[in-house]
């Protein structure tokens, strides 16, 4: 077997470890379920006047009077198209397929924060196991919280990118924080 592929079995087999328990464990999507998620719904609510806006007009409102008496539309709802990193947020997010993808990123993330640490890729993949699913994770899933979700399920990675910057990989490490940022 070439050395490389040799490297790299660890890290794949891990990868698809992760997607399948992902799936296993959000499994009534696959059946086309949804999760109710409260405050997703009064998001949806919220973000109306904005989306009429957007249809009616093609362009963004940067404010709405619908919420609290008038705030910024950019705490609700608002697309920027010139910010190309959500395609790779939604390859991440496995083409936006919720709530399975966010568990995918944070097994994902757990398990580059394991390797930046040094662990062995088959202990990394124990510790994002034990990382990634507290119950703490599921309740803001069930719930709604996807900003939160997917905001600390980036900033598990970003700690190991930093890790990585100061062990001497300064280039794999700024890299991966710029993107783990965006």
């Amino acid at each position: 077997m070439h050395p490389f592929l040799k490297k790299s079995l660890p890290h794949v087999a891990a990868i698809l470890f992760f997607l399948g328990l992902s799936y296993v464990l959000f499994s009534p999507q696959l059946q086309g379920m949804q999760l109710q998620q409260s405050d997703n719904q009064q998001f949806q609510g919220m973000s109306k006047e904005l989306n009429d806006y957007r249809d009616r007009t093609g362009e963004e409102a940067l404010w709405t009077n619908s919420m609290f008496g008038g705030m910024p539309s950019y705490l609700i709802s608002t697309v920027y198209k010139t910010n190309y990193i959500r395609y790779v947020d939604g390859f991440l997010q496995l083409g936006h397929s919720r709530p399975a993808s966010f568990l995918f990123i944070m097994l994902l993330g757990s398990y580059i924060l394991m390797l930046a640490l040094g662990m062995n890729p088959w202990l990394g993949v124990i510790g994002s196991l034990a990382l990634s699913l507290s119950s703490y994770y599921f309740i803001i899933i069930a719930v709604g919280h996807n900003s939160k979700m997917i905001a600390i399920a980036y900033l598990v990675p970003l700690i190991g990118s930093i890790i990585l910057a100061y062990r001497k990989k300064l280039w794999l490490g700024v890299a991966l924080a710029g993107l783990f940022l965006g």
